[in-house]
């Protein structure tokens, strides 16, 4: 396959066809991987890529209308399991037919009978098979995910998010050796632009943030482990001036198994905390330049993209070491046991005294150019095939 200009993709003449199905949730990290892998695609290669989505998928703004093809109208199922199937079969039927000579890929989990002839996949990692919290009251979704495993499995290439990733893909979900690689997520070019003070001291105004603070971001479902990141905050705070901390992001209101007690840890240990709900993603580089530390206590993670964008406008980061976050954050004294109170606790006593000896470098192939360029190599091997 030659990567080369643009011509009608209205006749099915393309070389990439993507699944529109991840922009559906655009601030998840799924959703944020399809967002960037489109526009850095289309940056390079113009109209030779097309996004395919259903009609309630909102095309982002940086991704050209020329670009979004629409999926014709079709009964979709109340059921939120049995809509997944429909909607991801109807998907695959209209690329295997409108565009059978391009490279297909899904930037997140996919099912279905049919599979386009050049297929590739993202599955980003397959941490619910580590936490059975995250099954549902009928496991419902986890049969849904195996099944993505197994679609997965018959595609021609496989991509994931680290190398831990790739062996846990290929460990649990018996996802064959030889058909996968890593492809790092990458941060977005406003993550790597000067921020004016002007708007960092805006923000503060704004959100009604203290000059000194230090932020967790990142989701509250219990694999996030944000219980302990309080206490270990409570267990420190006599030992050191500690700041402020700040939890962004909506916290869920209901008490569940998939969900942090964020609520009820906040009550046990009186951490002085400012919540300022929901962030624009226009707002996040400056929040991270605001502040003077990120935390970040996941249990795991197939890559962890909060620690890289922090890294990215030079915000000192504190992270867990276990799963994939070494392969993000590569300064070990920035790393600590997010099973062991302890580990915390010393590093944040040692962060209040000052942050910035958790300053560490964003890794080079977290940026798009060197992103896409590898994404182009790994197409150019199946292309064909």
């Amino acid at each position: 396959m030659t990567l080369r200009g643009s011509t009608d993709t209205q006749r099915g003449d393309a070389d990439f066809v993507i699944s529109g199905l991840g922009l559906a949730n655009p601030n998840t990290g799924q959703g944020v991987y399809a967002r960037r892998l489109i526009a850095g695609l289309v940056k390079e290669l113009g109209s030779r890529v097309v996004v395919v989505a259903p009609e309630w998928v909102q095309r982002p703004d940086e991704i050209p209308a020329e670009n979004f093809r629409i999926l014709p109208r079709f009964r979709v199922p109340r059921q939120s399991s049995f809509r997944q199937i429909v909607v991801s079969e109807r998907l695959l039927r209209f690329v295997r037919r409108e565009f059978p000579g391009a490279v297909f890929h899904s930037p997140g989990p996919i099912l279905g009978l049919v599979k386009p002839k050049t297929t590739v996949v993202t599955l980003h990692d397959c941490l619910y098979r580590h936490f059975s919290n995250y099954d549902g009251r009928l496991k419902n979704r986890r049969l849904l995910l195996q099944a993505t495993e197994r679609f997965a499995a018959r595609a021609t290439l496989v991509l994931t998010d680290s190398e831990f990733s790739r062996r846990d893909l290929i460990s649990n979900a018996d996802i064959p050796r030889t058909k996968i690689s890593v492809l790092y997520p990458w941060v977005g070019n406003e993550f790597l632009q000067p921020i004016d003070p002007e708007a960092v001291a805006s923000l503060r105004v704004r959100y009604g943030l203290p000059d000194r603070f230090w932020l967790y971001l990142g989701g509250y479902d219990y694999r996030k482990n944000v219980e302990f990141l309080l206490r270990a905050y409570a267990a420190g705070a006599g030992n050191g001036k500690f700041p402020p901390l700040v939890l962004a992001g909506n916290i869920p209101s209901e008490k569940n198994r998939a969900h942090c007690d964020v609520s009820g840890a906040l009550q046990r240990t009186k951490v002085p905390v400012f919540l300022p709900g929901a962030i624009p993603a226009t707002d996040l580089p400056v929040l991270y330049r605001a502040a003077s530390l990120l935390i970040f206590p996941s249990l795991m993670e197939g890559f962890g993209l909060p620690p890289a964008e922090a890294l990215a406008v030079g915000t000192p980061v504190l992270s867990a070491n276990n799963s994939s976050l070494p392969e993000v954050v590569r300064k070990q004294e920035c790393l600590f046991d997010a099973t062991e109170l302890e580990s915390l606790v010393v590093k944040l006593t040692a962060a209040a005294a000052d942050e910035r000896q958790f300053r560490a470098e964003l890794p080079p192939e977290f940026g798009e150019a060197q992103a896409i360029s590898c994404y182009l190599q790994l197409i150019e091997q199946i292309a064909g095939t």
